[in-house]
């Protein structure tokens, strides 16, 4: 399909019946008349909405008035059917109709998303391309190289349309590159697949799609209706029982597209809203209040998804069958007022960049000021930071957690608990609570919902408890000032969401987790996942991750891990964490990791891993130029540590000082493409590791270059258990004393004991105390 459409069934009759009763029975307000009369917000991405553009005459393009109604919403997103025809058979849409929609999305001041042409209606894939690569050219002159959300058809999977992910998969990968270098400056970004649905089997096509996709999608997309009214009695019960299906479809993307690419992807909700179909009592003029009421329902709903989508579009903004936010005539719908009411009580909202005000709508309370100071600023900064921006600094100084050869400086220096304060306690309340000590709220993500970041950071505070929650956010810290998430008291503070696939992620910069046990018992595929770049994830104990994955498939299953960062991510640095049960263990599963970076730059010190299903410290993918020194590894059912190149040649590694015992395969393997000439191993112990010591590709034991100082020894801990309940402080006989190497050693153990203490660094997380 060539725009939005909620389902095969609408019918236009039908449409314009509904158009005309709910016109007369909804409708309220009236849109402003003038530019300029009302003061715009910039509202959180939830709020986009779908421009019908099913004719000439849509209210959109043609009303000043109703384009100043959603400027002055501060819609942040506009999605945009660049049809060939206004119907079936209606008469072709032409490139002035189409450059006068786009000029309606950039004079409300929003972010384009915009439908090119995909498969199907027996197009091949280069008609696409000539047909795709003209609307480029028209894209271009209303945006320029500006950013514009590229969406490559509309419900492929739709029944009726039955274009099957193969056949959509290869007209991603003939158009989309040709796109791409059209206008190689242009921050366009490239979206797919649309799907109409994606629970049970329609999951897979977005599995399928991904496989083979060419370049990679830059975000998934895909619509919810939930209602499926017609002839159904019990339809309000349907409408709001379905909405808890939402949180299901994020998390059976997520762990679809991790099974067949090893990582996630960000999605759109490019259209949703309660039906599909324009037949069923939904839309009807006499259930206009209780389609408010479950917009409402639908939108607190949408805010809790985890993780968040990048961006959400109701279906639709302007009247068509009766689904308008605004009619025709210019008027809100009942519909369109609880949207709007949703988008101003929204903490995310904020005013515009070019129209500050002299002081916040809703100032975002923090720490317990001092006498004089506004809660929710950062005194040291001299700034009023409860103005709702998010984003990193545009260019972030200088200054990297990059290894540090022949120095034991390579553990990024990380500030303590600094900046705006926030606390957050289990017997606290989000609703009534202010985030201060004597007022904490109740949830993590609630404090990471509402906190600000000052000029000198912000720091939330958790108390001792147990948070059955999954915690995501998008905001950052900056080189001066860490975002903190701390335990007030190390391992006390446990995040253990009862149904999660990612219990702590964050996709920020300069983000700091520390001191918590975090359980992925829930059906977790990953504890801690990153993102961005300069985060520290430091001291917590994660376990029971992956626990769920049945032995049988086991046999190419799908990738996950504790703790770990994406490809795409870099300067990441994992510090003195507890790492277990990972993956069905004993069996092994050769994607199911322990510590599992796949960035570039990224520092593994003094942690403790052990029974992983796979390996217990792997970087693969973009990893290269990585620190991986005096860590423990043991009982793991693959190697104890596994370094491969995935996507890039690994090289410039420092790997030393690690103590790797009792793995089931060899203690460090290496995969041929990851065995750069300038990767450094020294000063390793390695002990009771069943095929040997270091590996190349599985298969055979062999001395990589720069090999000096390697032990082959038991390392006489205090209390060695392959279960994890040990003590692995190291005794006085320990060959590990004073026998390691400054290169890319930590400047203190996991105790916290400044390095050396001796004559020179001990190996493994612990410095024996004399």
């Amino acid at each position: 399909m060539s725009g939005p459409s909620p389902g095969a069934s609408r019918r236009l009759g039908i449409r314009l019946m509904l158009a005309l009763a709910l016109l007369v029975a909804v409708a309220s307000t009236v849109v402003p008349t003038a530019r300029g009369t009302t003061t715009p917000t910039t509202a959180d991405p939830l709020f986009g909405v779908n421009m019908s553009f099913f004719g000439p005459g849509d209210a959109m393009v043609t009303r000043p008035a109703t384009r100043e109604l959603f400027r002055s919403w501060g819609v942040p997103i506009v999605r945009v059917p660049l049809r060939d025809r206004f119907s079936k058979n209606g008469a072709p849409v032409g490139d002035d109709q189409l450059l006068s929609a786009m000029r309606a999305v950039r004079d409300i001041g929003a972010t384009p998303m915009l439908i090119l042409r995909g498969p199907g209606s027996g197009r091949t894939a280069d008609d696409v391309k000539k047909t795709d690569l003209h609307l480029l050219d028209l894209i271009h002159q209303v945006f320029g190289d500006g950013t514009a959300h590229l969406e490559f058809g509309n419900e492929p999977d739709l029944p009726g349309t039955d274009v099957p992910a193969a056949d959509y998969t290869v007209a991603w990968n003939t158009v989309v590159p040709a796109l791409k270098s059209r206008y190689p400056k242009a921050a366009y970004r490239y979206v797919g697949p649309a799907s109409w649905r994606v629970d049970h089997d329609y999951v897979k096509y977005i599995g399928a799609f991904v496989a083979g996709a060419m370049p990679e999608p830059d975000f998934l997309s895909w619509h919810e209706y939930v209602c499926g009214t017609a002839g159904d009695s019990g339809w309000k019960q349907t409408c709001e029982g379905h909405l808890a299906n939402w949180q299901t479809h994020v998390t059976d993307v997520e762990m679809t597209v991790q099974g067949k690419i090893g990582k996630q992807l960000p999605y759109f909700i490019t259209e949703w809203n309660a039906d599909s179909s324009a037949a069923g009592p939904v839309y009807t003029a006499g259930n206009a209040d209780y389609l408010a009421s479950w917009t409402t329902k639908a939108i607190d709903r949408m805010r809790g998804l985890r993780p968040a989508p990048a961006g959400a579009m109701i279906y639709t903004a302007t009247d068509h069958g009766g689904f308008g936010l605004v009619t025709g005539a210019g008027q809100v719908t009942a519909q369109g007022r609880a949207f709007h009411q949703a988008m101003t009580n929204s903490s995310t909202v904020t005013r515009p960049k070019a129209e500050p005000p002299s002081q916040p709508a809703s100032p975002i309370p923090g720490t317990e000021p001092p006498s004089g100071t506004q809660s929710g600023t950062d005194p040291s900064s001299g700034q009023d930071s409860s103005s709702g921006t998010d984003s990193p600094p545009a260019s972030p100084p200088a200054g990297t957690p990059s290894p540090a050869e022949n120095s034991s400086a390579a553990t990024p220096d990380v500030p303590k608990a600094t900046g705006n304060q926030y606390y957050v306690a289990p017997d606290g309340d989000d609703a009534k609570g202010d985030g201060t000590r004597a007022h904490p709220w109740a949830t993590i993500q609630h404090a990471a919902d509402r906190l600000t970041v000052g000029g000198t950071g912000a720091t939330v505070h958790v108390a001792d408890g147990t948070y059955a929650e999954s915690v995501s956010t998008t905001k950052s810290g900056h080189a001066g000032g860490y975002l903190t998430f701390e335990a007030e008291h190390p391992g006390k503070a446990v995040i253990a969401p009862k149904t999660s696939a990612f219990p702590f992620e964050s996709r920020g910069d300069y983000v700091r987790v520390t001191g918590f046990d975090i359980s992925g018992a829930g059906g977790a595929w990953s504890g801690v996942l990153i993102w961005g770049r300069h985060n520290v994830i430091q001291r917590n104990h994660v376990h029971d991750v992956l626990t769920h994955l049945a032995s049988k498939d086991c046999d190419g299953s799908p990738g996950g891990q504790a703790i770990g960062d994406d490809a795409s991510a870099s300067d990441n640095a994992f510090l003195g964490n507890r790492v277990d049960h990972v993956g069905p263990y004993p069996t092994a599963c050769e994607y199911v990791h322990g510590i599992y970076p796949s960035g570039g730059a990224d520092v593994v010190q003094n942690n403790i891993v052990s029974q992983t299903s796979g390996s217990g410290i792997r970087f693969n993918h973009n990893a290269k130029g990585a620190t991986i020194a005096n860590n423990l590894s043991f009982a793991n059912a693959n190697h104890g540590i596994y370094i491969t190149g995935g996507d890039s040649t690994a090289d410039h590694f420092v790997i030393t000082n690690n103590i790797v015992r009792d793995n089931a395969m060899y203690g460090i393997n290496v995969r041929d493409d990851a065995n750069g000439p300038h990767n450094q191993y020294r000063n390793n112990l390695f002990f009771d590791n069943h095929k040997g010591r270091y590996g190349l590709d599985n298969s055979k034991e062999f001395t990589p270059p720069n090999t000096s100082g390697t032990l082959d020894a038991d390392p006489r801990l205090v209390r060695y258990t392959a279960d994890g309940t040990g003590d692995y402080h190291l005794t006085a006989a320990s060959p590990c004393v004073d026998a390691g190497t400054t290169t890319g050693a930590p400047a203190d153990d996991l105790d916290g004991v400044a390095r050396p203490v001796g004559r020179g660094v001990d190996i493994g997380p612990y410095e024996f105390t004399r």
